[in-house]
């Protein structure tokens, strides 16, 4: 067996979603080789309306039974990622070379894309996945992302701008931890200790009053902290982060800050009460002008849910977790915890799942074009400590969800308070649509429905169905 180093293999974790998403989102064209006994098969992927063999491609292993669907030989979306393995080997009329860098890959393809993209921007986006494969976290830097030290700042209240009862809020924690007073004209802020360069930066009024070690655990997004039971603090910290995880930079903008608690309301008036939100109640970011420096200090404050859980005799598990597999195993979490052995017991649970999460999530869409951002990592699902049943869900994170503002308005919601420009308020209804679709139904369902097995085997079709149930019991009380 083969040990691939751990950088190559942290690095291909970053290639293959490159090559997967070519092929999804129809910028190439991916050809299957038919299967030879029990070897893997070679997936070459090649310019557009590209139909010689001796033309230049991208040739990649894929995993040993992947079910790629495709027509005569061409790959059809959705291509996992998980289905690829390497080596990848450049092909042309002049050379093959195996790599493993996403950069060199996208900079080999680049002339497919003549006349989509400028060469500058090929050659940015060339630079983005060369330093994505090559800034992967190890093993060392994962202890401090875990456990992240917090800096409380004071800063002028002049470079600030406050979304509710922020000081009051925090006030506890600063008498628990022992954070100094200020004096009125300034307020104290909480940071993640490793974005305070980035801080000290761009709020030169900033003073350090301390650091905290050891008080705090991160959730999956890294950037949203849970505080220490023993500081009995109500509320997450959801704070600014310089790092470029996924898609983004996690900093969070002045709309986010200054709309959560507002969005909060909305989201109380018209959200299903079997749906819970992790409620932002204030917040604060920097006063600047130019947005980009703003949002390096952030911070909102977000109800913690787990009293109201226990309560309950619920838990919450973040819905990404049931995809993932603990380590040195094939099974994912969702069928360890519900105990599915069987494709009918998987089947008869998926369909359980996906009817509570649209029952809960489609009526606002329908009834007020409300369209939450429904990945895996901001819903969770509420589960019964003494029956194992979903109970319900709970959604956190506003700052990526679309709302109709012409539906809402005319359900008497008002705007005006919001920062204008914020990509949250739309007045087309494809874009909320759009928000649902992928976050909900790409990622969310279909990412479960892939761990499960269920892909060929009647996952796919208990998703339509249950959306036209879900939509007709709308319209029916409407």
């Amino acid at each position: 067996m083969t040990i691939v180093p751990p950088h190559e293999a942290a690095c291909f974790e970053t290639t293959k979603r490159l090559l997967a998403s070519l092929i999804n989102e129809g910028l190439v064209s991916g050809v299957i080789e038919e299967p030879k006994e029990e070897s893997p098969r070679r997936l070459h992927l090649r310019k557009n309306d590209c139909r010689s063999t001796e033309d230049d491609s991208v040739v990649v292993h894929t995993t040993p039974g992947a079910l790629i669907e495709d027509r005569d030989g061409e790959v059809l979306p959705t291509l996992e990622p998980s289905m690829l393995c390497s080596p990848i080997i450049l092909t042309c009329t002049a050379m093959q070379k195996r790599v493993i860098d996403p950069g060199e890959i996208f900079s080999f393809i680049s002339p497919w894309f003549e006349g989509l993209a400028s060469p500058s921007i090929l050659e940015e986006i060339a630079r983005h996945l060369q330093n994505s494969g090559s800034n992967q976290v190890t093993q060392e830097d994962i202890p401090a992302m875990l456990t992240p030290g917090v800096t409380f700042l004071s800063l002028p209240r002049s470079q600030l701008h406050f979304a509710g009862p922020f000081d009051d809020a925090l006030q506890p924690l600063l008498q628990t931890l022992g954070i100094p007073r200020v004096s009125e004209n300034r307020a104290v802020v909480p940071c993640l200790t490793q974005q305070l360069p980035s801080v000290m930066q761009r709020f030169p009024g900033a003073s350090i009053l301390r650091s905290v070690i050891d008080c705090a655990d991160a959730q999956a997004s890294l950037r949203t902290i849970t505080l220490r039971p023993e500081l009995k603090f109500p509320f997450h910290l959801k704070l600014s982060l310089a790092c470029q995880i996924t898609s983004a930079l996690r900093t969070i903008t002045p709309w986010s800050a200054q709309g959560g608690p507002i969005v909060t309301k909305i989201m109380d008036q018209f959200l299903p009460p079997d749906l819970w939100t992790f409620r932002e109640i204030a917040a604060v970011t920097g006063n600047q002008t130019e947005f980009d420096d703003a949002k390096h200090l952030s911070c909102i404050l977000r109800e913690d849910q787990e009293e109201r859980t226990r309560a309950n005799n619920e838990v919450l598990i973040i819905a990404a977790a049931l995809n993932q597999q603990p380590q040195g195993t094939s099974q994912p979490y969702a069928e360890i915890l519900f105990n599915l052995q069987t494709i009918a017991q998987k089947q008869e649970w998926f369909q359980k799942y996906v009817e509570c999460l649209l029952n809960l999530l489609l009526p606002p869409l329908v009834n007020h074009g409300i369209g939450l951002e429904a990945h895996g990592q901001n819903i969770l699902a509420r589960v019964c400590r003494k029956t194992g049943k979903i109970k319900g869900f709970a959604v956190r994170d506003f700052g990526g969800i679309r709302l109709h503002t012409p539906t809402l308005r005319r359900q008497g919601v008002c705007f005006d308070a919001m920062f204008p420009g914020w990509a949250v308020m739309t007045e087309d209804m494809n874009d909320v649509w759009g928000k649902i679709h992928h976050s909900l139904l790409q990622n969310h369902v279909g990412f479960l429905l892939n761990s499960l097995g269920l892909q060929r085997n009647g996952g796919w079709r208990i998703i339509p169905i249950q959306q036209e149930t879900s939509v007709l019991c709308v319209k029916s009380t409407v």
